[in-house]
């Protein structure tokens, strides 16, 4: 009887055990099945000219190290040209062609004004002509890397002369605004060159007129981080939505670095940026 007796406690122990690691595995399970995790690579201000031979050594080394990472994009953040020349144009796209990963490019001050340079819908026409991700290339625009991800593209730069302030339109923060409308539960990352929450104080160097679009960025929650470059400085802000400002270091200085922009998220949760968890690595090629 006692020996009957113990082996149906032992029995329902048991049974209690292995529906316990049922309940867990299945538990553990279900928070990584909407667990999801992105990474994107960005360039900044490669100020390419054809007079520094070096540069394209270290573009093709940047194609190399960009099949190691393998970033789902790469976007360049603008001052991809130092001089706004149609031939260090060229020579720029020749340079990245040599990427087989998804690249993107933003306008920056010196890459396209009219004054002593090409003009943008020059540059565009070169860019079209180099990259199939961009055959009908514009000065903003988006594109969705994924089903959860949207990515926008702004421009801040003049049309007519150099300036070293940013500045963006009314017409593409309208834009902005209904496009983030449109897209509740997407999560939205944001490019252009000028950062709007800048790495350090430098007036010179800061964009203007800010007001409006930085009313467009805190009336939405699904923006996750603007990155930009311009300050040849890398740095990460985060603001009082929990959007991550990421300011992206100059290509052209030694020692020639990128960065991977790592994304985790969990969509079925998410409520706010601050529910993203952003990581930031420099990358020597």
């Amino acid at each position: 009887m006692f020996r009957k007796r113990y082996r149906n406690v032992a029995k329902m122990r048991k049974i209690i055990k292995n529906t316990l690691i049922s309940c867990f595995i299945f538990m553990m399970m279900q928070s990584f099945a909407f667990s999801e995790e992105f990474e994107f690579a960005q360039i900044s201000d490669v100020h390419y000219t054809l007079q520094n031979n070096e540069m394209d050594k270290y573009l093709y080394f940047l194609s190399l190290s960009l099949k190691k990472t393998n970033p789902d994009f790469v976007v360049f953040l603008g001052d991809n040209v130092d001089k706004s020349q149609e031939e260090d144009v060229i020579g720029f796209m020749n340079a990245v062609y040599p990427i087989k990963i998804p690249y993107y490019i933003v306008l920056g001050k010196s890459d396209a004004h009219k004054l002593r340079g090409i003009d943008k819908e020059l540059y565009l026409d070169i860019v079209s002509a180099f990259n199939h991700n961009q055959e009908n290339a514009k000065n903003y625009y988006y594109f969705k890397p994924n089903s959860d991800i949207i990515c926008v593209v702004l421009d801040d730069t003049p049309d007519f002369a150099m300036s070293q302030h940013g500045e963006i339109n009314d017409e593409q923060v309208e834009w902005l605004d209904k496009l983030l409308t449109k897209y509740p539960k997407k999560l939205f990352l944001i490019f252009h060159h000028s950062p709007v929450v800048a790495p350090r104080d430098e007036y010179k160097l800061s964009m203007l007129n800010t007001e409006k679009y930085l009313n467009v960025i805190n009336k939405h929650s699904n923006i996750v981080l603007i990155s930009s470059g311009h300050y040849h400085q890398s740095a990460i802000k985060e603001d009082e939505k929990g959007i991550k400002h990421i300011s992206a270091p100059a290509f052209k200085d030694t020692p020639h670095t990128y960065q991977i922009i790592k994304l985790k998220y969990d969509k079925s949760t998410y409520k706010s940026p601050k529910d993203v968890t952003v990581t930031v690595s420099g990358i020597k090629v």
